[in-house]
């Protein structure tokens, strides 16, 4: 049966439109294309920086790499990730987790085919230009050299005939604390434009058995997306790969390490996502040094074999059924240090601004180990953080969680954290407000629960709306409020006006939460070779339920 286009719910509903757009719609580029050529310049004012001709060969050389799976004959994306091209004929430097998965622990992630997307406008996305095979690949180092072997619609092509921009490569045992770094790469999902941010770098971290400088540790943004590009010193060289699974500060203590991102594109965050550190720092850097053994072995055309051993991932058990978190409490962390968040035993219904992570405990029944645990942390009813993670604590007992801040304070603000199960997301508990900030010293009173009436969920099926198949790997898209479909179109569609967004799953489906009632906001459906859909200034009313359901059906 045709799905419905809707059940009734919001007070403003507009009708869904169809649009067509170049950026959304319509199929990849089947042939190659010439790479951004930089200029040779002078360099620009401000001390220190890149000249302008640097940047451009630097931005020409990140690419943009696909992993790509067969359903029903056709390659379509599942993931996405950053890349550097190291040599004029194709030779790729990336992370192991983006190009072979299963090298990493993830077998059922291990695509069918690499695509590697070049950068023809840094105001444009990057275009899908050639196809590549992985030469060595170190699922311990999260490092891999891919080789594009062939245009995007396999015409195969001699490596030699290619001549692109490449980047050359640094000594990372050069860098020194305080240095200046630049990152490019794509931290976004699907159709962006290349991200350049600058940074210093602002230590160092080991690593057992690597030892000293198993991580550069930087102050500059990076997100998932940009995880196997490119860090570059002010000479324009790589000095080492965003990576976004980095471990503690000291040896032999590995940060706690969770999948909180949807670094697969399948709309849930779960066992089959890359593990990110949650305590520690978050934006780690793997020194380009520790690549040259891949890199050499890739040249020569030598098998790779690493010197580390892969820990194997833990997998992921159904729940109970019958979960139970109670108590919550708030409890004290000033036992805390920048490199690791501690807490006493002792309960506080407010943190200082000093506080360096927050944490709640709770008392839990009928758990089950390996089941999986979505945590969504909020700060002024705004989500900022989204962790996920195999329970090992055992059936029933008291637990503790944690939101750090990479070792600085937290910004002051109200706090709250709500707990699910499973990729449904079955709703588990939510901790009290808390404070931080605002003169707060802490104290021994816990303050009463937040309600949470005032969000709603809406959820759904994106469909094939001529044949009624799901779309698996569709985009929703979440608008800042106020901001309409063509504002967002007329803006190039800027990362600045999303409010959030996520993937469809293997069937089509997704799942918003916490959408804010009486507040306007856009919807936006989009997939590849599909025209967009849209709903402009929906209202989410105070008598609308609080689980809504939206089914839309796209057109070719």
């Amino acid at each position: 049966m045709r799905p419905k286009i809707f059940k009734p719910f919001w007070s403003l509903l507009t009708v869904i439109v169809l649009v067509s757009l170049a950026c959304q719609g319509g199929s990849p580029a089947v042939e190659p294309v010439t790479p951004v050529n930089p200029t040779n310049d002078t360099p620009t004012n401000e001390s220190g920086d890149l000249s302008s001709g640097s940047r451009a060969n630097l931005i020409s050389a990140t690419v943009q790499i696909f992993g790509l799976f067969n359903r029903n004959g056709e390659l379509v994306p599942g993931y996405v990730g950053s890349g550097t091209l190291i040599n004029s004929t194709g030779m790729i430097l990336t992370n192991s987790h983006v190009a072979s998965p299963a090298a990493y622990g993830m077998p059922d992630r291990e695509p069918d085919a690499l695509a590697v997307a070049l950068i023809v406008s840094e105001d444009k996305p990057a275009v899908p230009s050639y196809l590549a095979n992985v030469l060595a690949v170190d699922g311990f180092l999260d490092l891999a050299v891919i080789q594009i072997t062939s245009t995007i619609n396999g015409a195969a092509i001699s490596p030699s005939s290619l001549n692109l921009p490449y980047v050359e490569l640094g000594n990372s045992d050069n860098v020194r604390v305080g240095d200046n770094l630049n990152i490019f790469g794509f931290p976004s999902i699907g159709g962006n434009t290349i991200t350049y941010t600058k940074g210093t770098v602002s230590g160092f971290s080991s690593e057992n058995p690597i030892g000293d400088r198993a991580w550069i540790k930087t102050d500059a943004t990076i997100s998932g997306g940009n995880s196997g590009g490119l860090a570059a010193n002010n000479s324009g060289q790589i000095i080492g790969v965003p990576t976004i699974a980095a471990s503690g500060a000291d040896i032999d203590e590995i940060t706690d390490c969770r999948q909180i991102q949807d670094t697969n594109g399948d709309g849930v965050v779960d066992q089959n996502d890359s593990c990110i550190p949650i305590g520690g720092f978050l934006n780690g850097i793997r020194p380009v040094n520790l690549a040259m053994p891949l890199i050499q072995a890739a040249q020569a055309g030598r098998q790779y074999t690493s010197p580390y051993t892969q820990g194997s991932n833990v997998a992921i058990q159904p729940g109970s059924g019958n979960e139970s978190l109670t108590d919550f409490v708030w409890l004290d962390t000033s036992p805390s240090t920048s490199q690791k968040c501690e807490w006493a035993d002792s309960t506080v219904s407010s943190y200082p601004d000093s506080s360096l992570c927050i944490a709640s405990g709770f008392t839990y029944s009928g758990m089950t180990d390996g089941q999986l645990i979505v945590e969504h942390w909020y700060k002024d009813g705004q989500k900022v953080a989204e962790y996920s993670y195999p329970w090992e604590a055992g059936a029933n007992g008291l637990f503790g969680t944690y939101l750090p801040n990479e070792g600085n304070p937290i910004p002051a603000g109200s706090y709250y954290v709500e707990l699910y199960t499973g990729e449904q997301l079955t709703f588990l508990g939510t901790s009290s407000q808390v404070v931080v900030g605002s003169g707060s010293s802490g104290n021994n009173q816990q303050q009463p629960p937040q309600p949470s009436s005032d969000t709603v969920t809406v959820q759904g099926v994106v469909y094939d709306a001529s044949t009624n198949n799901p779309i698996s790997g569709a985009y929703v898209f979440v608008l800042k409020s106020g901001t309409t479909y063509e504002q967002w179109a007329d803006t190039n569609f800027s990362d600045s006006y999303l409010a959030a967004y996520l993937q469809t799953g293997a069937s089509g489906e997704y799942k918003i939460t916490g959408i804010p009632r009486d507040t306007q906001f856009t919807l936006v459906f989009s997939a590849q070779g599909y025209y967009d859909a849209f709903a402009d200034n929906l209202v989410v009313g105070a008598n609308d339920p609080a689980v809504n359901e939206l089914n839309v059906g796209l057109n070719k």
